[in-house]
């Protein structure tokens, strides 16, 4: 009974804090990158549907892919051509037909504020485009094949300490992130990835000091966030955000979301097990 209890009160503590942490990855802006280039959405945004599913406008689509798009309001369908291919997608469906053969998507088309939605894995199903997904940045990256890439997922290689001004913070960095991001990394390995048009109740920034790649030095990467910290931040508050986020000495340690309060920002910090320490940074 006692080993019962115990195994109940670590599941319950394990999914207080997986919520947590799905609260904090929600404040980041999701967003689409395209053989390297950073896609806008002057309107319709992406989001993700109720089956935790990434849906993007077909605007996207005609514009970023180079795809002719035929919209039937009266059948409720989209016909999308491209690379000799002709697919057909209904609102409300999760089938779609592709060269007049039928197939299954584990997730439907919306229709949402006057635009149609498609599925992220229908660009990949359908469209045959290599997708990959980063969770941790809420990130879609798609190579087309067009420019040589392999999957989106390759850092630029360090050319040099440079100097980057990211919402006030100056950071020193080696090199950029996975495709130009904006996405800074240090010779520690702590990278900085900056939301460059945040709205309400979205972050400014996120310092992650790295655990998980080969190369890295989390000593040092607490460091280097220490410093970008104290450049804005009251240092009491600094203090007590980097004694909680050095409490993680090794990958397997996990930090619960904690929240520090200072003038201007709300900081969050948490670590999930086998990961990196998430700094972020939101405006009051």
């Amino acid at each position: 009974m006692k080993r019962l209890t115990s195994l109940l009160a670590v599941f319950l503590i394990i999914t207080l804090f997986s919520s947590s942490f799905q609260a904090s990855a929600a404040s980041l802006p999701l967003r689409v990158v395209v053989d390297g280039q950073k896609v806008s959405f002057p309107d319709a945004q992406p989001f993700i549907d109720d089956q935790q599913r990434v849906q993007l406008p077909v605007r996207f689509v005609t514009e970023a892919l180079g795809a002719k798009v035929l919209w039937d309001a009266s059948a409720k369908k989209a016909t999308i051509v491209m690379n000799g291919m002709t697919m057909v997608i209904y609102i409300g469906k999760s089938s779609y037909i592709i060269d007049g053969k039928t197939r299954q998507m584990d997730t439907a088309a919306l229709f949402k504020q006057s635009r149609t939605f498609v599925p992220l894995r229908f660009l990949h199903e359908g469209l045959g485009l290599n997708v990959n997904w980063d969770d941790s940045v809420k990130t879609v990256y798609i190579t087309t094949g067009e420019s040589g890439g392999s999957g989106g997922m390759t850092a630029v290689p360090s050319t040099g300490t440079q100097t980057a001004d990211v919402h006030g913070f100056k950071i020193d960095y080696v090199r950029m992130g996975p495709n130009l991001e904006p996405a800074y990394i240090t010779a520690s390995g702590m990278t900085v990835y900056e939301n460059e048009n945040p709205t309400a109740g979205q972050i400014l920034l996120q310092l992650t000091i790295v655990f998980s790649d080969d190369g890295s030095d989390p000593v040092q990467g607490a460091k280097d966030a220490e410093a970008i910290l104290r450049q804005k931040v009251e240092n009491s508050v600094v203090d007590s955000v980097m004694k909680y986020a050095r409490t993680k000495t090794k990958i397997s340690d996990i930090l619960a979301m904690k929240e520090f309060s200072a003038q201007n920002y709300t900081i969050l910090v948490n670590s999930r097990e086998y990961n990196d320490v998430a700094i972020t940074l939101e405006p009051k």
